[in-house]
């Protein structure tokens, strides 16, 4: 096939547009990007390249001209498969983005998601509570493929490093977790009790009021993995709000690529982890002693981190290329028998 490639530039683009397309290509498949550019600062689209493809793979909110640039495509006989991972109707006032994204602004992008689903052969998601979602607006043809890993990653090494630290990947829009989730105050409690320890995030600024605290505001996507070797246990605090329940589990993954054992809330996506995966799961309430816990034993650590490694072995791309070669070959296939 042919595919053409045209998306909105988010970091999640890595696992829903780019790690797939990455894994088609390897399968023999022609793979055009309409979208050029390395991150969203000069990210730019070229939706006549889009011409000539069998199907087209759409990720997130398209804008106005690259929506007419796959109409136009799919006129001239190509298939299209439109991609999600975020209910932004959800968005929670907490969320820095709320002024640009939420409220009424929020319905009406989602209303325009809609309209773009509606023109899919097939629509993909990265969570059944988002596919529910849509076919809640009435979209019949959803498949649901969770985020993986790029292939190779679960090899990726520990950095060694004095004392513990605890780290957590965390998109700003986690403000949302902090007034739900006594996590902060947590976190001030164990460096108090802890000497040695140490504490990262990347991305949000927990302001934890001590020199074994460092917060990195940007990071490239590259270079997630590094970070995470580097961690004895990685944290996902989630709130128990709606727009948390359409997350994929993919934060957890990438701290068990890199051999790091993860405590989790049992919320949305990762309901129904464990042990075996590599982590554990806490309540609300229970963050210092789960955390306290951990820091104090070293080979619960160690076997919870053997265990994540093993997970995410399985968890890279290859378990899943084959359902995204089917999903656009089903499309291809609905196209062509929608007849030109």
């Amino acid at each position: 096939m042919r595919i053409g490639a045209i998306c909105e530039w988010k970091v999640n683009a890595h696992y829903r547009h780019l790690i797939p397309l990455a894994a088609l290509r390897a399968r023999g498949h022609e793979v055009v990007h309409a979208t050029e550019g390395i991150d969203a600062h000069d990210a730019r689209s070229r939706p006549e390249l889009l011409r000539g493809c069998d199907v087209i793979l759409g990720y997130r909110a398209l804008e106005e001209l690259e929506v007419k640039g796959v109409r136009t495509a799919i006129a001239r006989g190509a298939a299209f498969v439109w991609d999600t991972d975020d209910d932004l109707s959800a968005l929670p006032r907490e969320s820095p983005y709320y002024r640009t994204h939420g409220g009424r602004q929020a319905q009406r992008i989602f209303a325009h998601t809609v309209a773009i689903a509606r023109a899919a052969h097939v629509v993909t998601t990265s969570t059944t509570a988002l596919a529910e979602r849509y076919r809640g607006e009435g979209i019949e043809r959803i498949e649901t493929i969770d985020n993986h890993l790029a292939g190779g990653a679960a090899s990726a090494g520990r950095r060694r490093h004095d004392g513990i630290t605890i780290g957590w990947t965390a998109g700003l829009e986690h403000a949302s977790e902090l007034p739900r989730i006594p996590i902060v105050d947590t976190l001030r409690r164990l460096l108090d009790a802890h000497p040695q320890l140490r504490v990262t995030t990347l991305g949000l600024d927990l302001d934890l009021p001590s020199e074994r605290y460092a917060h990195h505001a940007e990071v490239r996507f590259d270079q997630l993995q590094e970070f995470a070797g580097g961690w004895d246990v990685g944290i996902a605090p989630l709130a128990d709000i709606p727009f948390n329940r359409t997350r994929s589990s993919v934060k957890l993954k990438e701290y068990a690529s890199a051999g790091t054992p993860w405590l989790a809330s049992p919320i949305g996506p990762y309901a129904g982890l464990g042990e075996a995966q590599g982590g554990r799961l806490v309540a609300d309430d229970g963050w210092f002693d789960a955390l306290d816990d951990l820091v104090r034993h070293r080979f619960a650590r160690g076997r919870l981190g053997r265990r994540a490694r093993a997970w995410a072995k399985t968890q890279t791309i290859d378990a899943v290329a084959g359902r995204w070669e089917a999903v656009l070959e089903e499309a291809v296939q609905r196209r062509r028998a929608q007849g030109r």
